[in-house]
């Protein structure tokens, strides 16, 4: 079968293109600790206290802890000396 190599080659590009979209650290401090943190629609488990985002485009934050009011952060992608970056550069939530 002559297309098993070019779809695996297929696939080989496209995980060297992931692994070359530029990324960024971006720090996360949220109070109270056992509050549920969403990236991008889906739950955190166990948050760490930063995560290596995508910093090609914008990502959102949506921190919920019952009794509290849920808060929204969004990370916007924009452009500083011709590299993406997200701003704000954390995520600092106390609910």
């Amino acid at each position: 079968m002559r297309s098993a190599p070019a779809a695996v080659g297929v696939c080989v590009l496209g995980l060297f293109c992931l692994a070359c979209a530029p990324h960024q650290w971006v720090p996360i401090d949220v109070k109270p600790r056992t509050a549920t943190i969403f990236l991008d629609g889906e739950p955190l488990e166990n948050p760490p206290e930063e995560l290596r985002l995508r910093s090609d485009r914008d990502h959102t934050f949506l921190v919920k802890s019952p009794g509290h009011r849920g808060e929204l952060v969004v990370l916007r992608s924009v452009e500083r000396r011709g590299d993406p970056v997200l701003e704000p550069d954390g995520v600092w939530v106390r609910l």
